[in-house]
């Protein structure tokens, strides 16, 4: 997410929200704002948001509808919602739109749930072993 300049601005259990400008290293070979780093936007807050309860969730499925193209230059916002959660497995939606409201992607997210808490330590880093 890094090197893709992904921002988190909100994150809680349940919900997350990101942001990312679109640069001109993210265009595709049309210029447009290439799928996958819209994707990618999505896909990080719904990682952020199934991972904020504590427990490691992985993703079982992800699935995105384009709605339309990003303005070149434009601030993306994502946001994943829980929508429903079990013990073991959680659904999210999942929107991106640009930071003038008009969406962009829509899509729905399934997180299993290993019942395990996060490997990080107090200082947020990864813990060994």
């Amino acid at each position: 997410s890094a090197k893709m300049g992904i921002q988190v601005q909100e994150i809680g259990p349940g919900f997350a929200r990101c942001a990312m400008d679109f640069s001109p290293d993210l265009a595709n070979i049309f210029g447009k704002l290439h799928g996958g780093a819209v994707f990618s936007l999505l896909d990080e807050a719904f990682q952020l948001a199934c991972n904020a309860h504590g427990q490691i969730a992985v993703a079982l499925q992800l699935s995105i509808n384009f709605l339309a193209p990003a303005e070149p230059g434009a601030r993306l916002i994502a946001e994943a919602r829980e929508i429903n959660a079990t013990r073991k497995t959680a659904l999210y939606q999942a929107e991106v739109s640009q930071a003038d409201g008009k969406k962009l992607a829509t899509g729905q997210a399934l997180a299993y749930r290993l019942g395990r808490p996060l490997p990080f330590g107090e200082d947020g880093e990864l813990k060994e072993g």
